[in-house]
């Protein structure tokens, strides 16, 4: 569960794209903030989960299972994020997710929820080229996930913890080009997890994110996003989601709303994983400049 919210919260799953005015968005586009000033943005999901991976020993009768009879396990984050410009070419960003996990199960007597602050991620950014026309651009990405979430799952399988006890960190590179109304990223990154509580090492995962946005007018947007999360093993862990949406856009302020749908996905490693159809997710932006 955790892995799959990597991606949604890097921020890496920063999934923030900028408009094809070249908005200053950190993180899956590769433009920074002007030095001196500050952007705070919001994002949010709620995710209702209706697979779990039930994992064997023969491969052959490992996968994915359909809750039934009511069962009902659901994560919802509300990440408020800070930016502040440090220069034109060096962006600092903090986020501060509030997150919910809720848990109805039948063979529970009552329904388990735990409500509180997530692991709080610090991710610069430095801007590395920027074409003579202002694009292509190239950033560098880096990051660290401080372990400052509970530990603590609302399931047996700790599946629903706020955090899984470890500190880690990301690096990554992220490209942005605009051609006429249309505005593309590549990002990709890789975090290097640490020990969780419990003492067993965290997988690594690749984070890989596509987005284009396609300009209607001044004021709209539409947003076509993929995301995926792999492990170095294939096989034992990997996450394909498609995203399309649509932002408005004003003088400082920028709103937004997607639909995350599941492609493909796959757990394994003797790790109970968790997967959705489809979940909504908001986004907003204010810049102070």
């Amino acid at each position: 569960m955790r892995l799959a919210i990597a991606l949604l919260v890097l921020t890496a799953l920063s999934f923030g794209a900028p408009c094809a005015f070249a908005l200053p968005i950190v993180g899956a586009s590769a433009n920074t903030i002007p030095a001196g000033t500050f952007m705070l943005d919001v994002w949010g999901t709620y995710q209702n989960f209706v697979y779990s991976w039930d994992e064997s020993s023969d491969p052959n009768y490992s996968g994915w299972v359909g809750f039934t009879n009511g069962n009902q396990i659901v994560a919802t984050s509300f990440v408020p994020r800070i930016y502040y410009g440090v220069t034109d070419w060096l962006t600092i960003r903090a986020a501060l997710p509030i997150e919910d996990r809720y848990a109805d199960l039948e063979s529970w007597s009552s329904a388990k929820s735990n409500t509180g602050l997530g692991d709080i991620i610090i991710d610069p950014k430095i801007q590395l080229y920027r074409g003579e026309g202002g694009f292509p651009r190239f950033s560098a990405l880096a990051g660290v996930r401080f372990p400052t979430g509970d530990t603590e799952g609302v399931d047996r399988f700790r599946t629903l913890a706020l955090s899984d006890g470890s500190t880690d960190y990301m690096i990554g590179g992220v490209i942005t080009h605009v051609y006429e109304s249309l505005t593309g990223h590549v990002c990709a990154t890789y975090w290097l997890n640490g020990d969780t509580k419990s003492g067993t090492d965290a997988k690594d995962v690749w984070a890989l994110l596509l987005s284009l946005e396609s300009k209607v007018d001044e004021q709209w947007t539409l947003l076509w996003e993929f995301k995926g999360v792999y492990g170095r093993d294939a096989a034992d862990f990997n996450r394909n989601y498609v995203c399309p949406g649509i932002m408005w856009n004003g003088e400082h302020t920028s709103i937004g709303l997607s639909a995350i749908a599941s492609m493909t996905a796959h757990g394994g490693g003797g790790v109970s994983y968790l997967d959705i159809d489809w979940a909504p997710y908001f986004r907003a932006y204010y810049r102070f400049f």
